[in-house]
């Protein structure tokens, strides 16, 4: 089976910003595609997103992209087997640069994703599996997910500092118990919220975004509903602060809220929550440009709490390494679109496997319907997942496939039980 066309196309994600789609056909009939994301928060050294510039559409137009995938890089491809190790291994050949700025990462992790697909296809696989089967696991498992419940910082209009507080089911027996549980607590949020006179409007991940009178507030009221929910003892917290949006490199000050803090001060509200509310992870706590609060956080926290790197990082195995030997961080998200490919990506989480930090494969604030990042952390056993809030069909979208992907490993259990009766 053989790559007959590929073509690339411009479409919007959630937050009706354009994106890349590649449609990928191969000589049997069989016709796959891939839909990337956009992120908002982003670390200064994530890989390049090709924009147009110009007056169309803000600039944010991928014509650029596009013609890179119709002219560049399918000419290279057409009459190939679909192999995603040779595809991206080409891409980076074709451009060289560390950060995708020839062909634009939206234009190579969308092929990427096309050609991983095609493969899987062409081999009678699942997605997940041909992605177990070239990350070389001897099994797969299904991910914690961290479900997002309030959006705050560039994510909503709120001016809550946090970007992110999320709730993550550790104490559910599997995904769907999990989904479930998360689903009920998102509810009887939204009722407490109303209850209170504050909006249940949802930001651009799918987490509430209301007006809160302190930054405790939204803890104390998740607490509750969870309770109200039945679900006490299930969830444990996590958030994403973001902290590159709230850093002044001039001053080495943050703003949170009204007011400007130190990185001690800082991490002094890190601690005061996690006393307070048993908060399991911390993302991108300091600015990435702040090495040394990260080393801080990660000394005073690091071995009670998750201490996560996400702008420190960017899915770049030189950054991860540079975290390793420094110290800086516990876990790392993954992101595809921050390095290109998917290879690169399953480079990013052996290192972190290697080294004994926690991958978390993670969406964008401007997602598409694409599932690719369920099947990725299946097939790479990541064990963490951020893929949004209880709301948005783009985010609704990625816990439907895990459900899917969890059904079928169930009943696939089941059959070869019943086989060895």
């Amino acid at each position: 089976m053989k790559i007959a066309r590929i073509t690339g196309k411009e479409i919007f994600d959630s937050r009706g910003i354009p994106t890349v789609m590649c449609e990928m056909f191969l000589d049997d009939g069989t016709v796959v595609t891939a839909e990337v994301p956009s992120g908002t928060s982003k670390g200064d050294h994530e890989a390049v997103e090709l924009r147009d510039g110009g007056s169309r559409l803000f600039g944010m137009g991928v014509s650029k992209a596009i013609h890179n995938i119709d002219h560049i890089i399918a000419p290279e491809l057409v009459g190939k087997t679909p192999d995603v190790v040779i595809a991206d291994a080409l891409m980076r050949r074709i451009d060289p640069t560390s950060d995708k700025s020839i062909l634009g990462a939206n234009a190579t992790l969308a092929v990427s994703y096309a050609v991983c697909r095609a493969q899987a296809a062409a081999n009678g696989l699942h997605l997940f599996e041909l992605i177990s089967a070239l990350y070389d696991t001897e099994s797969v498992s299904l991910p914690f997910p961290y479900f997002n419940m309030v959006n705050g910082g560039a994510h909503a209009d709120n001016s809550f500092p946090i970007q992110e507080i999320m709730i993550a089911p550790i104490g559910a027996q599997n995904f769907r118990v999990g989904l479930e549980a998360a689903m009920e607590v998102f509810h009887e949020f939204q009722k407490l919220l109303r209850s209170k006179g504050k909006s249940t409007a949802v930001g651009q991940e799918g987490g509430c975004a209301p007006t809160f009178s302190s930054y405790t507030e939204p803890f104390d009221l998740l607490t509750q509903a969870i309770a109200s929910a039945g679900h006490e003892g299930t969830f444990v917290f996590g958030i994403d602060v973001a902290a590159n949006q709230l850093y002044d490199k001039e001053s080495g000050l943050y703003r949170w809220g009204k007011e400007k803090v130190t990185t001690s001060d800082l991490i002094g509200i890190y601690t005061e929550l996690f006393n307070k509310y048993s908060l399991y992870s911390i993302e991108d706590g300091c600015s990435e440009h702040d090495v040394a609060g990260w080393q801080s956080l990660y000394a005073q926290l690091g071995e009670s709490t998750q201490i996560v790197g996400d702008d420190l990082f960017v899915t770049n195995i030189e950054a991860i390494a540079r975290g390793i030997e420094n110290e800086l961080a516990g876990a790392v998200i993954i992101k595809p679109n921050q390095v290109g490919t998917v290879t690169e990506s399953l480079e990013a989480i052996e290192l972190c496997h290697q080294a004994g930090l926690n991958p978390i494969i993670s969406h964008r604030s401007g997602e598409t319907t694409d599932t690719f990042i369920a099947d990725l952390a299946v097939g790479a056993s990541a064990g963490q997942i951020k893929a949004g809030g209880c709301s948005r069909g783009e985010r609704i979208a990625k816990y439907n496939r895990l459900l899917w992907i969890e059904d079928m490993l169930t009943m696939s259990a089941l059959d070869d039980h019943s086989e060895t009766d």
